[in-house]
This record gives structure tokens, C-alpha cells and sequence, in this order.
């Protein structure tokens, strides 16, 4: 989370959230399996949303980097 900025991080909980709500309007689980899935989702739709604010929106680093 050190690498990004804050709209990258803005982007980030969208990518997680909405990934999830997409998973719930589409496959229907039930019992443990429901929080399993809803975690991968959770996981696959962060990091996408990472990947595209990290792009998007760079951090500012230091000039000695």
C-alpha cells in the first residue's frame, strides 16, 4: 500500500468492491463457500484495481530513487 498514491488507493477499494458485487449479481454459493468466494473476487478485483492506479496515478517518489 507504500506505492500508492491516494486516488491509485481510491481505485483500489472500487476494483475490490465492485468485484464482489459483480461476483453476487452472477454466482450464488452457499454456506463457507459464499465467504470464500466472496474473498477471491475480493482479491482478483484489488489487485486489478491496484495495477490500474498504480499505472494511472504514480506515487511521487524521492529524486535519489
Amino acid at each position: 500500500m507504500s506505492r500508492l498514491s491516494p486516488p491509485a488507493i481510491v481505485i483500489f477499494l472500487l476494483g475490490a468492491i465492485g468485484a464482489i458485487y459483480f461476483k453476487d449479481l452472477f454466482l450464488n454459493f452457499e454456506g463457507p463457500l459464499e465467504y470464500g468466494a466472496s474473498a477471491a473476487a475480493g482479491a482478483v478485483g484489488g489487485l486489478i484495481g491496484a495495477i490500474a492506479g498504480m499505472t494511472l496515478f504514480p506515487k511521487k517518489g524521492d529524486k535519489d530513487e
